[in-house]
């Protein structure tokens, strides 16, 4: 079998539980096996770390409180190198072994294993992969996502350019030449010209993912002189992108929205310069103040005293969500099975309309197995109380502002939104 596998210390490989539709009654496991699927190596190596350390400590976390209904989770962490045709022939080796397969970072890789996973009978909880591709035209039955779609992020950084840097002249983009960079850059162009009616979209340009080398891409844009350069670029990519950007005067001629500038971890943020526009992807932006909610304080804590490093980017609360949800729609099942432990089919109709409790607020996973979440945008500052670039003026963007409804497409959505929405925007929590 292919892939790089890990066991989580302590803990049995389970025997995988196959889907039990149908059946009267299923067996309660001694472990409840799951795959955690992540890049480990390649430009995307940046998100394993992180993504797995976070696993590992909500799975110790569940484990130390009993468990679900004293079952023990335990995990096998893949790696998503290698692309679409490699992750559909790895899903369908893992799918035997385990209950649920939790993860996947890449919207080609989603894409590719969603029909996999319906036609497999198999529970898939994607904690990024946000293509609205995905749900957009299709229905799955064991298909979920515990992060929003490109077009809420994108509309977020939309409406925070144009309430904090109003009447901008000009937009240019470089975003990646497949499924999430150019959703990304369709939406947040759609929706400046929505909200900023006269401004003018200039160059717009599309690498290949992983290409690792933007010079080109930087000096064509820079020759549009454009108030404002857009990227939705993450892992090792947006790391190049800051650190080849400032070598080209990028941040000193223009100024720069990244809408995932977190997700090159540590290392992006140590070279990301101050005065930056950043999107969190739906999870926290680090900032000089005082957390005020204990219990992510707890986690940031836990987290930095465990692995020697602070949670900074967007993969330690994405893939913790995924888990989390899995275990409430298992608890959420069980009571509703009168206490006996669930079938799949049973989880998988739990995890529909379910609402988890997280880090960041509540997030409720709809009907059509989309979940709607928060957005938090804010602003590159430098602070002497950290080893690297944190936020300020950040702005939390509620997700009925930013999500379509049910039924709704993300570009017909945007397309009807007007100017008078900006009244509605949070005002910015300056730290």
């Amino acid at each position: 079998m292919t892939g790089t596998w890990w066991a989580v210390a302590g803990l049995a490989l389970a025997i995988g539980l196959a889907p039990a539709s149908g059946q009267a009654a299923t067996a309660k496991p001694k472990s409840l096996s799951i795959a955690v699927v992540t890049f480990f190596s390649g430009s995307g190596g940046v998100v394993g770390g992180p993504s797995v350390n976070s696993a590992r400590l909500v799975i110790d976390e569940i484990n130390h409180a009993g468990g679900i209904d004293g079952v023990p989770i335990t995990a096998r962490y893949v790696d998503e190198s290698g692309g679409s045709t490699k992750n559909v022939a790895e899903f369908r080796s893992l799918a035997p072994d385990v209950a649920a397969i939790v993860g996947y970072v890449s919207s080609g890789d989603c894409l590719a294993v969603a029909p996999i996973a319906d036609q497999l009978a198999r529970l898939t909880i994607f904690s990024d992969c946000t293509t609205n591709a995905l749900f957009e035209g299709h229905s799955y039955k064991w298909v979920f996502r515990t992060q929003p779609p490109a077009s809420a992020n994108a509309l977020a950084m939309a409406l925070y350019i144009a309430k904090t840097h109003p009447h901008l002249a000009s937009i240019a983009g470089i975003n990646q030449d497949y499924a999430f960079g150019r959703d990304q850059w369709k939406y947040f162009s759609e929706a400046m010209q929505v909200l900023e009616p006269g401004v003018k979209v200039g160059t717009s340009l599309f690498p290949a993912l992983f290409s690792g080398q933007y010079t080109s891409e930087i000096s064509r844009v820079l020759s549009g002189s454009p108030a404002l350069v857009y990227s939705s670029l993450w892992g090792g990519d947006v790391v190049a992108l800051i650190q080849q950007g400032i070598a080209q005067g990028l941040f000193q001629q223009s100024l720069v929205a990244l809408a995932l500038g977190t997700q090159g971890g540590i290392e992006g943020l140590k070279a990301l310069p101050a005065g930056v526009i950043v999107g969190s992807e739906h999870s926290y932006l680090l900032h000089p103040g005082k957390i005020a909610n204990p219990k992510l304080a707890a986690f940031i804590a836990s987290y930095r005293k465990r692995f020697g490093e602070y949670p900074a980017s967007t993969y330690p609360f994405t893939i913790r969500r995924s888990i989390l949800a899995l275990r409430d729609a298992y608890a959420a099942a069980i009571s509703k099975n009168g206490g006996a432990w669930p079938s799949s089919s049973q989880v998988a109709d739990a995890l529909a309309g379910l609402e988890v409790k997280t880090l960041l607020g509540t997030m409720l996973i709809r009907t059509d197995h989309q979940a709607t979440y928060d957005e938090q945008v804010g602003i590159s500052v430098k602070s002497a109380d950290f080893p690297f670039t944190v936020f300020n003026d950040i702005v939390t963007f509620p997700a009925a502002m930013i999500m379509p409804p049910v039924g709704v497409t993300a570009e017909s959505w945007i397309g009807k939104l007007t100017p008078k929405l900006l009244a509605e925007v949070p005002a910015p929590q300056h730290f």
